[in-house]
């Protein structure tokens, strides 16, 4: 028996219909699309080149100078502003019109308007005619290229004509009229210039008069002495603050000594450590006496009684001792206390007199800066006549001289070669344009593609293994060399096709029959390992749609098989379009109800084996949709013990989406093979064939795709 092979139903499992998507790498093999289209695309361009008219571009070059420009450094130089505006100049609608009206080019056929639309134009109504002029300047416009050449001040001017020497005419009368525009444009501007410089000249003289007059005033005013004495009282408020700052830190020191000594005098502890402003001699003397007195006082309480005439007298010295420290104490206290009083006084006075000296220093400082905002005026006026005068000596010196700004570095020449159409150009772009286009077409169709057409190499759709068996085009080979089968065929309605079949399998003269000789032993080899000893292989192809039909494939596999000695039965159970039974057994008509008596009437209705190697039983006579379901069982029975007498049965159910036919006939099969034809297949017909077959998911053994594209 045969090992099943799982499936999916469609919908059920993405990974296997994407797999039988095509993609990226099966735009090759529509290369067909892409050197149609790329073919296409260099004969338009080919065309175009015929049909369109030569043009002729002529070129001149012009400096123009960095005073024209305003170029006056590398940043300047950097900026393409200037020169843009030049180009701008060279270009422009008026210097295009005057070049249309020197050379009359209004009543040049390429620039005036001749044209069929010229004569239909007037029966229109209130439709006026164009401006002959407007109209030339516009078309020349379209025909007039000025650029800058790269970051350089010279300017690239360029006509294009279908003559070339009115190109070059053209483009001579350009600059020239563009070089004497300049020379006028100049002397326009020195006159202009002129007259601005006289009237501005007055108003200056005018207004250096009133500054100053109003400085002069302004000085006696505020009585303003010609001398700096206002730096004095700067320098007399700075020592001040220097004197104030000393007198600040004395004022400090005082507090903190007074401070100092008032926390002594009040601290029960101030005898042992005083701070150093109290310290004097006799302080640490009458200090050192009460240390005795103290220690002498201690010695006697020790030994004597607290009434002890001795403890009395020591004890009363103690506290004369500490009373004398104590006053001494505050008569230093009450000095430090002065000497603080007396240095904040004087903080106080240098205080105040460095606010008075300030408010007037303030005041005289007010006033020499109105002076100063004055004498600047007075000064920026006499500094923008003097500009002025010179100025105007030097616009009346260049009126004088007006040489142009711009100089022609290369006259226009007459081009000895077209310009436009370029035939290399239009010829590539036409064939790298076509080749992507067609490309893009490949690749959008193999995207787009809803059919059977795996990737290149694929062993698999899906889970289901993949067959692939290529096309090939058997020349028609003669007589003398064709078999008999083959001739034998060939003399029936519709045989050639089955006799190329028979000669493929059999003696392949070609790489295309050898290929699908190949295909076709491969095919038949992937059933030797679960083939039966004692009893024969029933395998049954389905085609998924009416493009694929399975008899080709069945017929190939009967021969072949039949051809290395087997006993082969073919079966053509394809009811409704059948293929192999008109061409094979065409005498087969009569008698189909006893089919279902007993298996000895099928082997009577049975072709045999002497003319094709292989027998035929045409089941395709009957009509086996219309057998109800205990005759499709005893059909089976009978059909199976008449295959006992074979090594293999293959069986031709034809399409099983629109014809059940064949569907009597699997519960005998160990293998389904479904047939598809690459490109053609709809995916869809695919599933709903794996759909119908759902019952026997078991036997469905993989796909065939039919027309592959061969390797070899």
């Amino acid at each position: 028996m045969f090992m099943p092979s799982m499936f999916s139903l469609a919908g059920q499992d993405p990974a296997r219909r994407s797999a039988g998507r095509p993609g990226l790498l099966d735009v090759p093999r529509r290369r067909q699309q892409i050197l149609t289209t790329t073919a296409l695309s260099v004969g338009l361009a080919a065309l175009y080149l015929v049909l369109t008219t030569q043009t002729y571009t002529s070129w001149s070059r012009l400096y123009v100078s960095q005073s024209q420009t305003s170029a006056a450094s590398e940043a300047a130089r950097a900026d393409p502003a200037p020169l843009d505006s030049e180009a701008a100049i060279v270009g422009s609608d008026a210097m295009l019109r005057r070049v249309v009206e020197v050379l009359s080019l209004y009543d040049d056929p390429e620039f005036a308007d001749t044209g069929a639309w010229s004569g239909l134009r007037s029966y229109f109504p209130g439709r006026a005619s164009p401006d002959k002029k407007a109209l030339a300047t516009e078309r020349l416009a379209r025909q007039v290229e000025v650029a800058r050449a790269g970051n350089t001040y010279i300017l690239d001017v360029g006509v294009t004509s279908r003559s070339a020497a009115k190109a070059a005419q053209i483009n001579d009368t350009l600059v020239s009229l563009y070089l004497a525009d300049q020379i006028n444009a100049r002397a326009e501007a020195d006159r202009r210039t002129g007259n601005v410089i006289d009237s501005r000249l007055d108003a200056l003289r005018d207004q250096v008069q009133q500054a100053e007059q109003r400085v002069a005033t302004f000085k006696a005013r505020n009585q303003i002495p010609s001398s700096e004495g206002h730096v004095a009282d700067a320098q007399q408020i700075s020592k001040l603050n220097d004197e104030l700052a000393a007198a600040r830190v004395n004022t400090a020191e005082a507090r903190a000594r007074s401070d100092a000594a008032r926390s002594t005098l009040t601290a029960d502890a101030g005898l042992q450590s005083l701070p150093a402003a109290l310290r004097s001699p006799t302080i640490e003397r009458l200090r050192a006496h009460l240390a005795e007195a103290t220690e002498r006082a201690s010695s006697l309480a020790a030994n004597l009684g607290p009434r002890h005439p001795d403890l009395v007298d020591a004890r009363a010295k103690r506290n004369a001792l500490r009373a004398q420290i104590d006053a001494g104490l505050r008569r230093i206290e009450s000095a430090l206390a002065s000497e603080q009083d007396v240095a904040a006084r004087r903080e106080q006075e240098l205080l105040h007199l460095i606010e008075t000296r300030t408010a007037d220093v303030s005041r005289a400082a007010t006033a020499q800066i109105e002076l100063q905002k004055l004498e600047q005026d007075a000064a920026a006026s006499h500094e923008a006549l003097s500009a002025l005068l010179a100025r105007a000596k030097e616009a009346r010196d260049e009126a004088q001289i007006t040489v142009p700004l711009a100089r022609v570095v290369s006259d226009a020449t007459t081009p000895t070669k077209a310009s436009w159409p370029n035939a290399w150009l239009v010829l590539s772009l036409g064939f790298f344009g076509g080749a992507a286009l067609g490309g893009l077409r490949a690749f959008a169709g193999a995207r787009l593609d809803t059919t059977v057409r795996p990737p290149y190499g694929a062993t698999a759709i899906g889970q289901l293994p993949l067959f692939p068996v290529p096309k090939f085009r058997s020349k028609v080979r003669s007589q003398l060399s064709s078999s008999r089968r083959s001739l034998s065929l060939r003399s029936r309605p519709g045989g050639a096709a089955m006799g190329r079949i028979l000669d493929a399998v059999a003696t392949p003269d070609g790489a295309n029959e050898s290929h699908y000789r190949q295909s076709i032993l491969q095919l038949l080899g992937s059933f030797e390992a679960d083939r039966h000893v004692s009893y024969p292989t029933a395998i049954m192809l389905l085609g998924a749609d009416r493009r694929a039909s399975p008899s080709p494939i069945a017929l190939a596999l009967a021969h072949a098989a039949a051809l290395r000695g087997e006993r082969v039965l073919l079966v053509d159970a394809c009811s409704a379009n059948p293929v192999l039974s008109p061409v094979l057994a065409p005498e087969r008509n009569e008698g189909w109800p006893a089919l279902l008596a007993e298996p000895e009437a099928l082997a009577a209705h049975t072709t045999g084996p002497e003319e094709f190697g292989f027998s035929l039983l045409a089941l395709a006579r009957a009509n086996l949709g219309l057998l109800k379901r205990g005759e499709r069982r005893q059909l089976a029975a009978n059909l199976a013990a008449a295959s006992l007498d074979y090594d293999l049965v293959v069986i031709d159910g034809g399409v099983l989406t629109t014809d059940e036919s064949a569907s009597a006939l699997l519960p005998l099969v160990d293998k389904v093979l479904i047939v598809t034809r690459n490109g053609k297949t709809q995916q869809a017909n695919l599933d709903h064939t794996l759909h119908l077959l759902a019952p026997y998911r078991g036997k469905v053994g993989g796909v065939i795709l039919a027309g592959a594209i061969s390797r070899g």
